[in-house]
Formats: structure tokens, sequence, C-alpha cells
């Protein structure tokens, strides 16, 4: 399956970034957008971020805009990023 999400919050400097999650298959990746000029970049995602990405997936899921298989395995990505 396919999933993207994406969401914004603060930086520590305040600033805002843009977090992105890509699922294609069954690989993962994650980027940050900083600014609106610049390209996006690699990004390792923080607790803070895997929790925003199962609440979006979640609300999703209720919309049918994500396949419950994604959520899954997004469950399980998140469980071995966390051992």
């Amino acid at each position: 399956m396919t999933c993207s999400l994406s969401w914004q919050r603060r930086d520590e400097e305040g600033k805002r970034i843009q977090i992105e999650f890509k699922l294609v298959k069954e690989k993962a990746a994650w980027q940050v957008h900083r600014r609106r000029f610049e390209p996006r970049e690699p990004y390792e995602p923080e607790t803070e971020d895997w929790e925003e990405l199962l609440a979006q997936m979640e609300r999703n899921l209720r919309r049918g805009k994500v396949y419950p298989e994604d959520l899954r395995l997004v469950r399980r990505l998140y469980a071995r990023w966390r051992e």
C-alpha cells in the first residue's frame, strides 16, 4: 500500500517545520521541510513524531483515507523503532 502524511510543528528554535512521512509497500521514509524554497532533507523521527503519525492515521482510517494494513504496518515499525 501507499500512504503519505505531513504535519507542521515548531523546532527547538521556535521555527516552523513540516514533517513528512511516506510509506511505499513496506518502506517508510521520513523527511523534513524547513523553509519554503529549500529541499527536503532525510529526518530521524522522535517519539512525538511517531505518536502524531499514529494519531493522524487513526483519524484518517475512520474517514476511509488510510488502509487498515498500513496502520498495522506502521504500528509494527514503531514497535521495532522503540526497541
